[in-house]
């Protein structure tokens, strides 16, 4: 089971009112952690998959279900705005989504799959802006000053888009046709430079910002079917099903490390505070990590399908699929 396959039934069930909280079963586990954090809000969104993005001024969750974008005020915990956004059409079938979010550069960017095309939303109105065509099913995207970056699994591709024109100037092949993507194609930016999964070639793809080239190819020991982060020190590499562990790659060598274990299924990961944050799908938790060492400091369970996560406004943010946005804040 890969990626989001087991949140199929789950999207089911809500969509027929069942509530099912027994994702696949997750190996056993030291549970003697402190919690890492607490949760201080939980704000109801659509149920279903979606994208999520912290920034602008707001907390942004899209809902595959309904094709909406919610707006969440970090100094209330409440929604204040829900804007239907236009589909032309259908949604993929899972595993994927219909596209992922990315907040910067004055602007919130939405991936359409199905519609080869990237939404810019203007944050004070929730609006839609303007309209990208890209290549084919974009679905991971990423922001860095000046620029917006999006993972076409129909190349596979990497579309550079400028924000001051809303138009591409760069496109970036980084493998051979058809060599992805069974699973989620993630994108993210950190050690000044562009990082694109390839999940079904076992391999993630070092892009040159300065010269819009793929200057490295890190093979690793397990597909990276989930979600991407990267800083200075460290790219993550979610495994969810596939491997149940999370990849690690050092930039500075573009060699792989040791991958963090004693998860269920990793999905969605954010950096900050200090740590790299995980969340378990299967385990239902969100697992603090101490980066330089790769070992688990602090888990936190929270209960349904917790799968994207941010960081921004002091806290730790966890898109849950069931239907809620949790904000925890993370113990000093």
């Amino acid at each position: 089971m890969k990626f989001l396959g087991s949140i199929v039934a789950a999207v089911a069930a809500l969509a027929t009112g069942i509530s099912v909280f027994a994702a696949a079963s997750a190996p056993a586990r030291d549970e003697a952690q402190p919690p890492g954090g607490h949760v201080v809000a939980s704000i109801p969104i659509p149920a279903n998959s979606g994208g999520f993005a912290i920034g602008e001024g707001a907390v942004w969750s899209t809902s595959d279900a309904v094709s909406v974008l919610t707006r969440i005020d970090p100094t209330r915990n409440a929604v204040v705005a829900q804007t239907k956004l236009p589909l032309e059409n259908p949604c993929p079938e899972l595993p994927g989504s219909c596209g992922e979010a990315a907040a910067g550069n004055g602007a919130i960017w939405l991936a359409r799959v199905s519609d080869n095309m990237v939404l810019r939303i203007d944050p004070a109105t929730s609006a839609v802006v303007a309209t990208v065509p890209v290549g084919y099913q974009p679905e991971g995207i990423a922001v860095t000053p000046g620029a917006i970056w999006v993972a076409n699994k129909g190349g596979p591709s990497v579309s550079r888009i400028d924000p001051a024109t809303n138009q591409v100037v760069a496109t970036i092949p980084i493998g051979p046709p058809g060599a992805c993507c069974s699973d989620h194609m993630a994108v993210a930016a950190g050690a000044a430079a562009v990082w694109v999964s390839l999940p079904d070639l076992n391999t993630i793809v070092r892009i040159d910002p300065a010269t819009n080239a793929v200057a490295r190819r890190v093979r690793l020991a397990g597909q990276p079917c989930a979600f991407l982060v990267a800083d200075l020190r460290a790219v993550f590499a979610a495994g969810g099903h596939c491997t149940g562990t999370v990849l690690h790659i050092d930039p500075k060598t573009n060699k792989a490390r040791r991958p963090i274990d004693g998860l269920a299924a990793p999905i969605g990961l954010a950096v900050g505070f200090g740590s790299l944050w995980v969340a378990d799908l299967d385990a239902k938790t969100i697992d603090r990590v101490n980066e330089r060492t790769g070992r688990i400091v602090g888990r936190l369970r929270v209960g349904g399908y917790p799968v994207r996560l941010g960081i921004g406004f002091g806290s730790v943010w966890v898109r849950d699929d069931t239907g809620r946005v949790l904000r925890i804040k993370p113990q000093s």
